[in-house]
């Protein structure tokens, strides 16, 4: 892959975040509409994307080991990120609660929202399985530890019920489906390859609608109190977990295409819903800090995205 190739997605990806803020700036967008392109992208574009890829496989034995391998450092990468944050958060003082937040927005990767599509452009359709696969793993750790670290208290089954969205569905679903022998009619497969190319777009430009949304006040209190949250999120989020990721795939015998995905996955901004669960369960000015995290680490990542395909070609090849 030469440089050309690397720093083609960014360049897009930065076009349509920049096109989101000039819409964003030119006319009034409402909530309806970012919750509109939000439900697009992550109910019939993701979905595409996750099943057009998963039908370009060839199942086989290497193909579940593949995927527990993936799922399993998924795992393992995100709870990684989480105790680095927390344990920040609470190097440098911050309440608990605050030092909860930390640990989520430095440890959970938008590896499904962002991540799919990205992997997909970069490594192809087989790539982008392997990804939705990785996105499970991050899915899986939102929906238990995460809510946990929000809301402490006895574990319930019942928040599991949440990772049953649509994206996961369509995983599952197609896994099955394809693993079995179902061939499906080319027209249709086609169709489906023309809607995961709205994923990438959607989401980028959502991005850019969103970046108005913080307002003066959000900037405000970030400065007064909360820079080194925020730079820690970027550090441990953008640096730290995919430097972690680079020791995993050099130490371990992972195939070189699922190294690249372990790595680039792994160094993916903070997710999206990040921002969502904040609102729900954090009570204070606090709750405010999942869209700023969101944004500080999408722009971090797109800058180091070409350095982290670079070390990552070098690394897992």
């Amino acid at each position: 892959m030469s440089i050309i190739d690397i720093i083609t997605p960014v360049f897009m990806m930065t076009v349509l975040i920049a096109i989101g803020v000039i819409t964003s700036k030119t006319i009034d967008v409402s909530v309806e509409t970012r919750r509109f392109i939000s439900f697009t992208a992550i109910n019939f574009a993701l979905p595409a994307v996750i099943m057009y890829s998963i039908f370009q496989l060839d199942f086989n034995s290497s193909t579940w080991s593949s995927f527990a391998m993936i799922y399993l450092c998924a795992l393992g990468l995100t709870w990684t990120g989480m105790a680095v944050g927390y344990g920040v958060g609470r190097s440098f003082h911050y309440t608990d609660i605050e030092a909860r937040q930390l640990a989520i927005v430095a440890g959970c990767s938008n590896s499904g929202f962002i991540g799919i599509p990205l992997i997909t452009i970069l490594f192809g359709p087989e790539a982008g399985s392997y990804a939705a696969v990785y996105d499970a793993g991050t899915t899986t750790s939102v929906f238990t530890i995460g809510i946990l670290l929000l809301k402490p208290g006895r574990f319930s089954f019942k928040q599991l019920t949440s990772i049953l969205n649509t994206p996961f569905l369509t995983l599952v679903c197609s896994v099955l489906l394809a693993s079995a022998g179902l061939v499906i009619p080319m027209f249709f497969l086609e169709t489906v390859n023309t809607i995961s190319g709205l994923a990438a777009p959607l989401a980028m430009i959502l991005i850019g609608l969103l970046i108005p949304t913080i307002t003066s006040a959000n900037w405000k209190m970030v400065k007064t109190g909360y820079k080194r949250f925020i730079g820690s999120a970027v550090v441990v989020k953008v640096l730290a977990v995919p430097a972690i990721a680079c020791l995993l795939v050099w130490l371990l015998p992972i195939p070189e295409l699922l190294g690249k995905i372990i790595i680039v996955q792994s160094s993916m901004p903070t997710i999206t819903l990040a921002a969502v669960l904040f609102e729900r369960y954090v009570h204070g000015r606090s709750n405010q800090l999942g869209i700023v995290a969101l944004i500080a680490t999408t722009v971090f990542s797109l800058l180091m995205l070409p350095l982290t395909v670079f070390v990552a070609q070098h690394i897992a090849g």
